[in-house]
């Protein structure tokens, strides 16, 4: 799963870069008090950028709380098989990435 969303995000950053550099012209931006003549190139790729760093800031409270939670099951499921006596048949039965 890790490979198939990373050959994705190299495929879309590809994707993103190609049209960039496709529009380098001149472009005004006006933002808030602010304004500034830019290539389109920076523009697209400073969006695309923050765009990125937005949607992992707003997913690392989730992935925090999943990587809490596995924890904790390793730490059960340690506990519930030594109360087994033994790990027999559970090699392999969890890996992280």
């Amino acid at each position: 799963m890790t490979q198939l969303y990373l050959l994705f995000a190299l495929l879309l950053t590809t994707l993103v870069a190609i049209f960039a550099v496709q529009n380098a012209g001149e472009v005004t931006v006006r933002f808030l008090i602010w304004t500034f003549q830019t290539s389109v190139v920076i523009v697209i790729l400073m969006s695309a950028g923050m765009g990125a760093l937005l949607a992992a800031v707003v997913s690392l409270p989730q992935t925090l709380k999943a990587r809490r939670r596995l924890r904790e099951s390793d730490k059960r499921l340690e506990q519930l098989t030594s109360q087994l006596g033994g790990t027999e048949g559970l090699e392999g039965f969890h890996e992280e990435e």
